[in-house]
């Protein structure tokens, strides 16, 4: 028999930690902050029901019909039910609530916001060392949970004022076919279904948002600028011999006459066409000194009322290499590519990998032969004939050459080209954009069926031991989801940084400015040349993060497309999806051309003095400047990279929410209520959705005829 003593000593030493274990500190502070944020919960709960009260001294104003009321109901249930998987991942049972008290229901979720960012390992860290193999959960439990209370407080903010209902009544009348996504939201409404909110609100989004972006690239005096005022008739765009400064400037359809600039700071003003021409052009704002970012023109034009969205982009070959790439950062965000060659000049290098670029990024492209006017009939013939042939064997790709002027007395080739070119492609993009719609509304429909069968399902085999594979399958989405979570913290203390980096920004320039030196003999580096290797150095210094930013989004669209396959659904994310989330990068512009440097003399130095000299004229030159300029990229990147990650984390809780719910369903831990009849009535309705669809529109022609 062991000693008394020894048992009790035994008894004291720790246990052995199971992996992925909290400590008992920890798990305590894991269980009271989920019974705090019920707590929080209580009292929204508390206000929605004294908002109805029949008292006559009501605390709260009655500012929400009861319909609004249940979906705010499902929100708070849905959170409470992630609660439990969060305790129950670390094997612990839920105490009972505590009494709720009144606040209102937006404080309540700034509370319940600030108890999930205190779950986060940094501060769990208080209670004790964080286990390595936990910390990617523990994040992926705080933002699960965030990513809820989010889409509550969404649903607060954006749909009491507009509904989901009302906007899809409204587009009804715009000639959709939205009866399937309006019964969808019914149902949804009817059963609480929230997690599939979010995917009706992108979808009706899409419908809305009907414009065609149509942007025109080429080189500088090309005649982009002539050719859109010419196609609409209208003198808004300014043009001359200067290169227009990198700023796409897009022209939309508008009652009336109207001019909107962006600049870096994040300041937006209205400006007078006159203005407008100022700040877009290298002759009144060189080198961008104002920091233009975006100019936006509303346009009372016949030809842009349709919904098409005509951008001037900055011209290739522009004094600075910057403007180029600023127009091909373009690329990602339009719909259709004009690209002009000017019938004065020949078909060059500039050109070709413009259409390369467009070919590889999946965006259709059609050429332009602008300035015809100076052409005979037979050479215009002749340069049109080259031109495609040079494209056939350059690309491999077989495209019509048309030419256009903006001269008046030759209107008729923009006419044509216009009715017989892009109002068709406008046309079928926008028959194509509805048919992927339709598509999506579809697979949304499908999904909403395969989780009323779960749920019916399950109400017959409640109790059922939960698979280990829907443990695995929630452990992907609780990791996948935390890594995207936690992109602000990592991107905004990469971006801060950025304005305490320029002593190694100016030793990439210099390193670069030797390399030059030793190929080329007149050693001479004009202000253009230094301003572009700035730039290049700039991009080196963010390029990295913007890829890391990348990886993590296609990872998390690689995780879903998983879980989705598992679980047999057919609704998952693209990674085109992702990538039309990374438009509009805000770019880096320095006010002014740094000073040219003449390194003739430095020839014969050691290639260290060299360097240092090149280091010391920059330095001299712009480095005070630089280091500021830094300091607002930094700022801007950073403002960019939350709204970037806000809206990947949105798209990739839409998805993973809905996941959940179903591994909730399956494993008998939802705990909505369940009306069967009902349920099984709307599953019918969506099952015969096509049959029943036939039957309508056969009705309607007999009608008719």
């Amino acid at each position: 028999m062991p000693e008394p003593d020894a048992e009790i000593a035994r008894a004291k030493e720790p246990r052995a930690r199971e992996p992925g274990a909290l400590n008992e500190v920890q798990q305590r502070r894991l269980s009271i902050t989920c019974k705090y944020i019920d707590k929080l919960l209580c009292d929204i709960e508390q206000a929605l029901h004294s908002a109805s009260s029949p008292s006559p001294f009501p605390r709260y104003l009655v500012d929400i019909t009861p319909a609004q009321s249940r979906v705010i109901e499902d929100h708070i249930r849905r959170l409470r039910a992630q609660l439990l998987r969060a305790l129950d991942w670390q094997h612990l049972k839920p105490e009972p609530p505590e009494v709720p008290v009144t606040r209102s229901v937006t404080v309540d979720l700034t509370f319940i916001d600030i108890a999930i960012e205190e779950l986060k390992p940094s501060y769990m860290r208080g209670c004790g060392a964080v286990p390595d193999d936990a910390v990617d959960e523990l994040n992926g439990v705080v933002h699960e949970l965030r990513s809820l209370a989010g889409s509550m407080e969404r649903y607060l903010r954006q749909e009491l004022g507009i509904n989901l209902e009302t906007r899809l009544k409204k587009l009804e009348g715009t000639g959709y076919d939205v009866a399937l996504l309006r019964l969808i939201e019914e149902i949804v409404t009817r059963h609480g279904l929230v997690e599939f909110r979010t995917h009706i609100d992108s979808l009706a989004s899409r419908l809305e948002d009907n414009n065609l972006e149509v942007a025109l690239f080429g080189r500088v005096s090309s005649g982009k600028s002539s050719l859109l005022n010419a196609l609409l008739n209208t003198n808004v765009l300014p043009v001359g011999i200067n290169p227009i400064t990198a700023v796409p400037t897009k022209l939309r359809y508008g009652a009336k006459l109207r001019a909107d600039v962006a600049f870096a700071s994040g300041r937006e003003e209205t400006v007078t066409i006159d203005e407008l021409g100022v700040l877009v052009t290298e002759q009144g704002n060189p080198g961008n000194l104002r920091n233009v970012v975006r100019a936006v023109v509303e346009v009372p034009s016949p030809r842009l009322k349709q919904g098409i969205v005509l951008v001037d982009t900055p011209g290739l070959g522009s004094l600075a290499k910057r403007g180029a790439q600023e127009t091909l950062a373009y690329l990602p965000s339009c719909d259709l590519a004009l690209l002009l060659i000017d019938a004065g000049t020949a078909l060059n290098e500039e050109d070709v990998g413009t259409l390369r670029l467009l070919y590889e990024g999946g965006i259709p492209a059609i050429v332009l032969l602008s300035k015809a006017d100076l052409l005979t009939e037979e050479d215009l013939h002749r340069v049109t004939g080259y031109i495609h042939e040079q494209l056939q064997a350059e690309l491999g790709l077989a495209m019509n050459v048309h030419p256009v002027s903006s001269f008046p007395n030759y209107a008729a080739l923009l006419d044509q080209f216009f009715e017989q070119e892009l109002l068709p492609r406008f046309n079928q993009a926008r028959s194509l954009r509805n048919a992927s719609v339709a598509r999506k509304i579809g697979v949304l429909r499908g999904s909403l069926v395969a989780a009323i069968e779960t749920t019916l399902d399950q109400t017959k085999r409640r109790g059922q031991e939960l698979p280990q594979d829907v443990h695995d399958l929630e452990e992907q989405l609780r990791l996948v989801t935390g890594e995207v979570g936690e992109q602000r913290t990592v991107l905004n203390h990469a971006f801060f940084e950025l304005g305490e980096t320029p002593e190694r920004v100016l030793n990439e320039v210099a390193d670069t400015a030797l390399t030059w030196m030793k190929t080329h003999s007149d050693a001479y580096v004009t202000s253009p040349q230094l301003s572009e290797w700035l730039h290049d150095a700039v991009w080196k210094s963010v390029e990295h993060h913007i890829e890391d930013m990348r990886s993590v989004s296609q990872r998390a669209v690689f995780t879903l497309q998983s879980v989705a396959q598992e679980l047999g659904r057919i609704d998952m994310p693209s990674p085109d999806e992702v990538e039309s989330l990374l438009r509009d990068m805000p770019r880096f512009e320095l006010p002014s051309l740094p000073n040219a440097i003449n390194m003739s003399t430095w020839k014969f130095l050691g290639t260290s003095v060299v360097r240092v000299r090149i280091r010391k004229a920059l330095r001299e030159g712009i480095g005070a400047v630089l280091k500021q300029e830094l300091h607002h990229y930094g700022d801007a990147l950073s403002r960019w990279s939350i709204q970037f990650v806000s809206k990947l984390a949105l798209l990739v809780g839409s998805y993973a929410d809905a996941y959940r719910v179903q591994l909730q369903r399956m494993s008998g831990t939802s705990n909505s209520s369940v009306d069967e009849p009902q349920l099984e009535q709307d599953l019918a309705l969506l099952r015969n959705w096509s049959a029943i669809e036939s039957h309508n529109v056969s009705e309607t022609i007999e009608r008719g005829a």
